[in-house]
């Protein structure tokens, strides 16, 4: 059956209903309130709503939503779906012109449940086709529901419209994120690049002392701990006992590091238990689906006993080992799949995405309990609105050595966090690669929080210097960096420059080589050249004082300028311009 409502065709099964109700309508912003219903027969065999839109593509050039990573090209109709559910992305995208202007951003407030959406160039008209559609077996003996589309044309940079959804999400529908410690957003090290499974209790003790001497105050102990094997794939999983061969007692080992001055962080993959874990043959029959390649299986939320496991087996963790924070991996595994195992009787929450909100409010409660400055971080692409409400650190997806993905992650993860910690992935600092090209790395994530993954016996004095100077950059100017106004210009080719202004202090990292940049208009400015050549071009008027420093914090040189407008200054690869006035 389909209608036509205002803009939108809706097509649904025979004895489902939609009205429709336009809500808002003001400074270019519309707000289109669905109501849908249906019965229960239409329920039981998960029928349908979809609704079908069109707009002109006039000053539209690119597109961005929340899994687009470097891709921000419009794609044909065959080429553009994707879905939103809890653990998985969430429901928004812009289009947008040459200028990083917005032309069209559209969301949706249901961010929870199952969502399939499609944005597509119409080969034969030209038009944008936008779509979404859900099936009513989610909403678990609910027979209709509501969800508002936002609709903003306003020509504001497309970072102002995703942040204009986001504190929606977050203030009218009370998608309240979670409190975030001071410490979420300090600089850490991570032993997966650099050590991978590699991990005991001497090489973990060994090499947080050295991080403590660069700079780190916080480590993360990832995969590898509860495994003697050093197999591929998760099959250890699932029991969470530190390996014998690896670690001897836990809790006086991590409080050795904690004695150090640093924070443990632990890694656990929250949903897997191992084919060869002792738990798998008390949990085979609760199980959300196999994952083979993965040598394990995907824990059913559903089932009240498995989310009492996962929370009973992070509160004895913290308890035991005066842990200081989780990384909880693998959220988005909990994922629409064909694989899913049905509802059955045995199950207290028959919707997914349900069990999913109730699981992790469950452990994050429990661990607020113990601990109320808990660090918790979670990935891409867990990265919504609802899961804002259990993480407080949100790490960019692993992208190893990809300068460009990190970049342009922690800042598309900035536009959607607000003031919740956004990490980099961690950095593979190679002892043999240029001192420089190291540097740009950890320039290329400064709006974000570092995590840092060098291995540290095979340190050169060079890449140990560079780091201490960066890091120390990094700390001093926290607040600068990551709580600042931040503003980052040229979405479409990955944000080849950024700024951050707080008080009278303007940071801006450049990633094109002789980019021209406009620093605020403020007393000191910090310019870090995050590209391969050895000079910027900077708009700016003025008489300032110019400190040049170089990649490893060298002294380069120390002049008087009289800046007229556009201006270049040679800056060193890696390197740093302090301007004062």
């Amino acid at each position: 059956m389909e209608i036509k409502l205002d803009i939108f065709t809706v097509t649904m099964p025979e004895g489902a209903d939609c009205t429709l109700l336009k809500t808002k309508d003001q400074d270019s912003v519309a707000e289109y309130e669905f109501s849908f219903s249906w019965t229960k027969e239409i329920a039981a065999e998960n029928g349908a709503f979809n609704v079908s839109w069109s707009e002109m593509r006039s000053g539209i050039m690119y597109k961005w939503d929340s899994r687009c990573y470097i891709s921000r090209c419009l794609s044909p109709h065959w080429d553009d779906r994707f879905s939103s559910m809890i653990s998985n992305n969430c429901p928004i995208t812009v289009y947008f012109d040459g200028n990083g202007t917005n032309s069209y951003c559209w969301a949706l407030s249901e961010c929870k449940k199952l969502m399939h959406m499609k944005n597509s160039i119409n080969d034969q008209f030209g038009n944008l086709d936008m779509f979404f559609s859900f099936g009513t077996k989610q909403y678990t003996n609910e027979y209709s529901t509501k969800i508002t589309l936002r609709v903003d044309k306003r020509p504001v940079t497309m970072m102002k419209a995703v942040e204009a959804v986001a504190s929606w999400w977050e203030n009218e529908w009370e998608m309240k994120p979670l409190q975030v410690p001071s410490t979420a957003k300090d600089p850490l090290y991570s032993f997966w690049y650099s050590y991978h499974k590699q991990v005991d209790e001497k090489t973990v003790e060994e090499k947080c002392r050295w991080a403590k001497d660069l700079g780190f105050d916080i480590c993360i102990i990832d995969d590898g701990w509860q495994a003697d094997e050093l197999v591929h794939g998760y099959s250890h999983c699932g029991d969470w006992i530190p390996a014998s061969s690896k670690i001897t007692d836990m809790a006086t080992h991590v409080m050795r590091v904690q004695e150090m001055g640093m924070k443990y962080i632990l890694w656990y993959a929250v949903p897997l238990i191992g084919h060869e874990s002792e738990h798998y043959e008390h949990f085979k029959d609760m199980l959300l689906r196999d994952e083979p390649g993965l040598l394990a299986a995907i824990l059913d939320p559903r089932y009240k006993e498995a989310r009492e496991f996962m929370v009973n087996t992070y509160k004895k963790a913290l308890t035991e080992w005066n842990l200081d924070g989780f990384k909880l991996d693998f959220v988005d595994t909990w994922s629409d799949s064909h694989a899913n195992a049905p509802y059955n009787e045995k199950m207290d929450i028959p919707a997914l995405q349900d069990a999913v909100d109730v699981c992790m409010a469950e452990i994050v409660d429990a661990l607020l309990q113990i601990k109320p400055d808990i660090l918790i971080e979670f990935r891409q692409s867990y990265i919504g609105p609802h899961m804002r409400r259990f993480g407080n650190m949100f790490r960019v997806g692993d992208c190893a050595g990809n300068y460009l993905k990190n970049r342009a992650s922690i800042i598309d993860l900035r536009m959607l966090m607000g003031n919740q910690a956004v990490h980099s992935d961690m950095l593979m600092m190679c002892p043999y690669e240029k001192v420089e090209n190291n540097a740009i790395q950890i320039i290329s994530c400064m709006f974000g929080v570092l995590q840092y993954s060098g291995r540290m016996e095979e340190m050169t004095p060079e890449l140990a210097e560079m780091s201490v100077f960066w890091l120390n950059f990094l700390k001093e100017h926290k607040e600068l960096l990551l709580e600042g106004k931040l503003e980052a210009f040229e979405p479409h080719l990955m944000y080849t420059w950024a700024k951050s202004t707080l008080d009278n202090e303007c940071a801006v990292g450049v990633y094109a080589i002789d980019k021209c940049v406009q620093p605020d208009d403020v007393d000191t400015i910090y310019i870090a050249n995050g590209c391969s050549g050895d000079r910027v071009l900077i708009e700016l008027k003025g008489v300032y004082d110019v400190l040049i420093k170089d990649c490893r914090g060298h002294e380069v040189s120390q002049t008087m300028r009289f800046l007229e407008g556009i201006t270049p200054i040679e800056i060193p690869s890696g390197g740093l311009a302090i301007l004062r006035r």
